[in-house]
C-alpha cells in the first residue's frame, strides 16, 4: 500500500471521526498539553545556561 494512499485512508477518518465526535467541550488534549508546558516553562526557565538545559531536558 503506496503512502498515498495509507494517507488519503488516515485523512478519511479523521474527517469522519470528527464529524461524528467533534471537539469536546472541556479537557481538549491540545489545550492540555499547552497548559501543562506553561506550568512547566513558568517553574523551570530562567535566563542561565543551567536552567535552560534543564527546561529543555524536560
Amino acid at each position: 500500500m503506496g503512502a498515498d494512499r495509507v494517507f488519503a485512508y488516515g485523512a478519511a477518518a479523521g474527517l469522519l471521526g470528527d464529524l461524528l465526535l467533534g471537539d469536546p467541550r472541556r479537557g481538549h488534549p491540545v489545550a492540555a498539553f499547552g497548559r501543562a508546558a506553561a506550568a512547566v516553562e513558568r517553574v523551570l526557565w530562567r535566563d542561565d545556561r543551567g536552567r535552560g538545559a534543564v527546561h529543555t531536558a524536560v
